[in-house]
């Protein structure tokens, strides 16, 4: 087996090699100055989502506590309410009654004003 040499001309000297390693070394570099900024750009978003989150979680709890006060204030508006119905239901039961008995007494005065014209 032979092994083939490259031509002279084709051969790359050490600075044609250093020269692309530099290049290449200016691109890496370049995509990371990138990826460096792009990264900061993404933790700040980030940053800002989870101030966002936090501010979000306390007025959640806020308005949580608020619905529960509202919950029991009507509860307790729920339970006056049937007490103050329940006064009225014995009051329209006496009135009623009361009625009544302003029917028979009239109905009683009624009879006693005929037997006395008799």
């Amino acid at each position: 087996m032979t092994s083939r040499r490259p031509h002279p001309r084709q051969r790359r000297t050490c600075e044609e090699l250093k020269a692309d390693l530099e290049e290449e070394n200016y691109h890496l570099c370049s995509e990371l100055e990138t990826e460096v900024d792009t990264n900061c750009h993404n933790e700040k978003y980030i940053r800002d989502l989870e101030r966002d989150y936090d501010r979000c979680v306390q007025e959640i709890q806020t308005l949580s506590g608020e619905i529960e006060r509202l919950e029991n204030a009507s509860k307790e508006e729920i339970s006056e309410l049937k007490s103050e119905i329940s006064a009225l239901i014995k009051q329209l039961n006496q009135a009623k009654k009361d009625t009544r008995d302003r029917e028979k007494y009239v109905s009683s005065l009624e009879k006693k004003l005929l037997e006395s014209e008799r």
